[in-house]
This record gives structure tokens, C-alpha cells and sequence, in this order.
């Protein structure tokens, strides 16, 4: 069986970090999966780095600011056969991993699509507008047949990862890696799944976010259409 990997970027997340290392080791031993959880600390302020080392997982402390490089110190170091990407603040159940390593069978890269979305669990702008409008980009200008582009919860195996140029630091990093798994004619499927509320703070910033997303896919746009 392929081993996994679990990459938890993580910015003050300790409201939520414990249950969720809980609850991935919960379908490990359920699933039988042989698998590693890395927590990247991406200069946390509360108690998230002393949750991962109680929890007895692989720590590391990436001092450069942004999703995209926690994402990468992670990819970094992690040996698993299929890297699971998902985020640390209990928005995301990680029983969906053994549905993932299925799709892979048949795929590269499996992206989560929101399908059901609980109550509060996501901002009317993202909802109804920024997600929406980042998913058509995608599909218009990079022909991705995908219906929910930035959602945070994914799985990719490793000889495909290693085929991508990922180098953003922030946000944008979710519109690079579905850019580049295309560009690589990496095979990509959906799995639908339900969000749930978040614990703690939200580290979003819309308005920034969405005009370094949008910076992203113009400039990947133009290097193709050259």
C-alpha cells in the first residue's frame, strides 16, 4: 500500500490543531495507512509548535511568511508514495483521505470541490464571488475542468509533485499548483466533500489575497501565450 504524507501549513492554529492530528492518526489506524503528519509552523505566536511536538509529529518552522512557502518547507521533507495537503483549522475532515488514495488510482492529483458547505463555514465574498470568479479564470484561460479552484484540501502523488515549478509564496500558491499540474498534463479529478467552520481566526485576507491571485493567473497566462 502507499505510504502517505500529510502537510498541515500552520498559522496560530491551536484551537483546532490537536483535534485535527487526532483525528488524521484516527483514519490512519482505521484504514491501516502507514503515513507521517509534518505540521509547518509558519511563525505561529500561540501554542501551535508545542501542540505538534506533544503530538509527537514532524515539526518544521518556516520563517518566510506565506502559504505557498509553508507548503513547500513541507513538500520538502515529506516521503510518503502520495502527499496529502490540507489545512489545520478543523475546516476539513480528514476521513476523506482513504476516498483520495481511490481517486489516485485513477488520477494525479485529486482536488477537494466544497459541495456541501455548512452554515458560517465560508465568508459571502469567497462563496458567491472570489471562488467562483478564480474557478472560471482557470477554466477559461487553462482549460482546468474543475468547479472549486481554491479549495484547500487535496492529495498528489509524489512523482507528480516533483514534475511541478511551484514557486509562490502566498495564497496564490492554490491557483499555481492546478496551473502547473496542467501545464505538466498532470490527470486531475474532483472529490466532493463537506466544509466545515473553521476554529480560531481566519489568516485571509480578501482583497490581497484575491489581487495576488489574480496577479498569478495573468502572468501564468502570459508566459503561455507566448
Amino acid at each position: 500500500m502507499a505510504t502517505v504524507s500529510v502537510v498541515l501549513p500552520c498559522l496560530n492554529e491551536e484551537a483546532a490543531l490537536a483535534s485535527v492530528i487526532d483525528r488524521i492518526r484516527e483514519v490512519f489506524a482505521k484504514y491501516r495507512i502507514k503515513g507521517e503528519i509534518i505540521v509547518v509552523d509558519n511563525g505561529s505566536t500561540d501554542g501551535s509548535s508545542g501542540i505538534a511536538l506533544e503530538k509527537n509529529v514532524i515539526l518544521v518552522r518556516e520563517p518566510k511568511k506565506g502559504y505557498g512557502n509553508a507548503y513547500r518547507a513541507g513538500f520538502g521533507i515529506a516521503k510518503g508514495d502520495i502527499i496529502v495537503m490540507g489545512d489545520a483549522d478543523g475546516t476539513y475532515d480528514f476521513a476523506y483521505i482513504p476516498g483520495m488514495i481511490r481517486a489516485l488510482r485513477h488520477a494525479d492529483f485529486v482536488i477537494g470541490h466544497r459541495k456541501y458547505i455548512q452554515k458560517n463555514a465560508m465568508p459571502w465574498l469567497h462563496r458567491y464571488i472570489g471562488n467562483p470568479l478564480f474557478s472560471a479564470l482557470l477554466r477559461t484561460f487553462f482549460h482546468l475542468r474543475i468547479s472549486d479552484s481554491h479549495c484547500g484540501f487535496g492529495a498528489i502523488k509524489r512523482q507528480a509533485l516533483e514534475k511541478l515549478e511551484l514557486r509562490s509564496a502566498g495564497m496564490e500558491f492554490a491557483s499555481e499548483i492546478l496551473i502547473q499540474a496542467k501545464r505538466k498534463r498532470l490527470r486531475i479529478t474532483e472529490l466532493p466533500i463537506i466544509y466545515h467552520p473553521r476554529a480560531g481566526v481566519s489568516k485571509l485576507r480578501s482583497f490581497r489575497d484575491g489581487m495576488r491571485h489574480l496577479m498569478l493567473i495573468a502572468s501564468e497566462f502570459m508566459k503561455q501565450s507566448v
